[in-house]
């Protein structure tokens, strides 16, 4: 079986499958186009590149051209439709707009969501300000680093001469340990993380937890979402060189297994009584009322930036991207309460910050933003 032009040779018998059809049948392509856009519950894929970008032009024309420019791209890339990529491996390109898109350069201040707000400084935070905010934020993901870095050069091919990068970061799921193939991902601490996540296919609760609702407001957010990027590093040498049972007290979780304190398999319901009031899963998500609505859909990935001569380490940590209905009400509390009183905080030092407004997918022949800019 071997490609032949644009299709796929199949046997003597002598049929060709065309290169949308190929893709399709592999089943490796995730639509750009939809109610909602792709790469938020999309089934987390490998690799991601994440990109914010400052605004070049003070034109709104050349703003509703790039996102246009974007559209068209990510879909093409997406559906298997580009020749610079065999296979989409699952990609998604999903776009967002920053609290700064909205000043006077655009005539969009009125339009500023409530929600989009600008995070407030957290104790503990070493923030950079070429590691922090942006205009517009691009996140590509897939199940192939390659493709990752191919739609992302296309993303800012595209952007040239509207935008440049202001800060990017790659970022990667660590492969599963023998018999975990399909679980729960580790970071680089070596421990499960994300157990506790919400699920994705559960429509309800992604209405509830993450989609903009149609009584929301503004009008032009509906199915969209908000996405708060951190970029954290990881004292890994540190966190390492402490016995096994002081991380396990330090997150809640057993490292081999991801149960919690006092249980036997990952999955096992938390005990409350059990967990010390200072175990990182505990003051993230403290389960009690009014806990169930912060809850936020993470989809965090490791990242490596080589070695750090200042410190002697190697430095690593983790892209945190999560996705939520309103941040004022799911991430400001919860990191507020880790930033005060988790037990692993001083293993972690934010050192970027962004947010940006997640608008609704775009229907074919549409580009996303075009409830706002028409």
């Amino acid at each position: 079986m071997g490609t032949v032009g644009g299709g796929l040779a199949l046997g003597a018998g002598g049929y060709q499958l065309s290169r949308d059809q190929e893709v399709q049948a592999a089943g490796r392509v995730v639509p750009f186009h939809g109610t909602h856009q792709a790469g938020i519950t999309t089934r987390q894929q490998k690799h991601a590149q994440f990109a914010a970008f400052d605004l070049e032009t003070t034109d709104r024309h050349d703003l509703r051209s790039l996102l246009r420019r974007w559209s068209t791209e990510a879909a093409a890339l997406a559906g298997g439709a580009d020749a610079r990529i065999d296979d989409p491996a699952a990609l998604t390109v999903t776009i967002g707009f920053g609290p700064s898109m909205f000043d006077e350069r655009f005539g969009l201040a009125d339009d500023r969501p409530h929600a989009l707000i600008d995070i407030p400084p957290f104790e503990h935070d070493q923030l950079v300000a070429e590691r922090s905010l942006g205009d517009l934020g691009v996140q590509v993901c897939a199940d192939d680093k390659a493709v990752t870095l191919v739609a992302m050069r296309a993303m800012v091919a595209a952007a040239k001469g509207t935008a440049r990068v202001r800060w990017a970061k790659a970022g990667f799921l660590r492969d599963p340990l023998p018999g975990e193939e399909g679980g729960t991902p580790r970071n680089l601490f070596g421990f499960k993380d994300g157990t506790n996540n919400l699920d994705p296919t559960d429509d309800a609760r992604m209405r509830r937890n993450v989609w903009v609702g149609a009584a929301d407001s503004p009008a032009w957010m509906a199915n969209g979402t908000y996405l708060v990027a951190r970029q954290i590093h990881m004292d890994v040498v540190g966190f390492l060189a402490e016995p096994v049972a002081e991380g396990e007290r330090a997150i809640g979780r057993m490292k081999a297994s991801g149960a919690p304190l006092g249980q036997q398999h990952e999955f096992d319901p938390v005990i409350v009584a059990d967990q010390p009031v200072d175990t990182h899963i505990m003051v993230a998500n403290p389960r009690r009322t009014g806990s169930e609505d912060e809850r936020i859909l993470r989809r965090g990935y490791n990242f490596s930036d080589g070695f750090d001569p200042e410190v002697n380490q190697p430095v690593g940590g983790l892209l945190f991207l999560c996705y939520q209905r309103d941040p004022r009400t799911q991430f400001v509390p919860i990191q507020r309460r880790l930033a005060h009183g988790d037990r692993l905080q001083h293993h972690l030092f934010p050192r970027g910050s962004a947010i940006f407004a997640v608008p609704p997918g775009a229907p074919a022949g549409g580009y996303v933003g075009e409830t706002l800019l028409g």
